[in-house]
């Protein structure tokens, strides 16, 4: 999956030669993204990390906006008849520092402060399982690049540690 992934992200930039850097002031650009390696849970995941960001250029450096991001997990024990599932849901707050590193391509780099709000389920026969403690404060620090295609649309990279390791997806320029 992570090479096909790459392949077509190639593909794309290739693709479009009529690309836009310059990140502006008052610039909105929405990110859709999904994650690869997710930073939180253990267990196998069963919705792989999603995310939507927003970033509103304060000025020609400086951008900030929000984060939400969603995965879920669950962690089986067959052999003892029980399983956990647990959720996460990231809400926060982001600021970066955009500098055109590479000519077409918006790169950037910042950090994010938020709030996990996590759930945790046990499924099992067993009695008097504790409730763990789950959610709090989250932060992050990223970096990443977006290429658009024209106006309008085009791709972007994030890697941090936010709700996983590796964001890829389209971003959208309002």
């Amino acid at each position: 999956m992570r090479k096909v992934t790459i392949v077509f992200m190639m593909a794309l930039l290739t693709a479009f030669g009529t690309a836009q850097a310059q990140y502006e002031q008052g610039n909105l650009d929405v990110n859709l993204g999904f994650g690869l390696g997710s930073t939180i849970g253990a267990g196998k995941t069963q919705l792989p990390p999603l995310s939507v960001s927003v970033d509103y250029g304060y000025s020609d450096q400086i951008s900030i906006g929000g984060y939400l991001g969603y995965t879920s997990s669950k962690d089986e024990f067959p052999f003892l008849n029980y399983s956990w599932k647990f959720s996460y849901l990231i809400i926060g707050i982001r600021g970066a520092y955009h500098l055109e590193l590479v000519e077409k391509l918006d790169t950037y780099a910042g950090v994010m402060l938020g709030y996990n709000i996590a759930s945790a389920k046990f499924e099992g026969s067993l009695s008097g399982i504790p409730e763990p403690k789950v959610g709090g404060i989250a932060y992050s620090g990223f970096a990443g690049a977006r290429y658009h295609f024209n106006e309008k649309l085009g791709v972007f990279g994030e890697l941090g540690y936010g709700i996983s390791f590796l964001n890829l997806g389209l971003t959208v320029k309002l």
